[in-house]
């Protein structure tokens, strides 16, 4: 497993409340609580409405409008559709925070649970690299 050196993520209980931001190596990264509709893919595309798109704290908002779902795809009672917690991870190439860069954001989706965090830590540590690798390319 690879961890980021000197970053000590918080427990899972944290993230309920706030949104973790810092740095590792030059890539700006945060990670924070999301919603996604229950049985969908850690990876699945989601679009506005979705509870993704409030970027000013990192956390969803609410739940998704009736246009979201499909049938079969975790949709209640009221045309709406049933959410669960996850993990949403966002990387960029630094100095800027999310709001003010002008970089590629990557972002990806994790279990709400320790190892989803686990596997968040893993990843932001395999996109720092691609993200230097790239640079360095340039």
């Amino acid at each position: 497993m690879s961890y980021m050196e000197g970053v000590n993520l918080y427990s899972i209980d944290y993230y309920k409340k706030t949104v973790f931001k810092g740095s590792y190596r030059g890539v700006c990264f945060r990670i924070g609580k999301a919603e996604r509709p229950v049985g969908t893919f850690l990876n699945d595309e989601f679009g506005p409405g979705d509870g993704f798109d409030d970027d000013s704290v990192g956390i969803s908002g609410g739940s998704a409008d009736d246009s979201a779902g499909e049938a079969g795809s975790g949709a209640v009672e009221g045309g709406g559709v049933e959410m669960e917690d996850c993990l949403r991870a966002q990387v960029w190439k630094g100095p800027y925070i999310l709001e003010k860069t002008d970089e590629e954001v990557f972002e990806e989706l994790f279990d709400y649970s320790d190892d989803g965090l686990n596997s968040a830590n893993e990843w932001i540590v395999q996109k720092q690299k691609e993200i230097i690798t790239m640079e360095v390319m340039k």
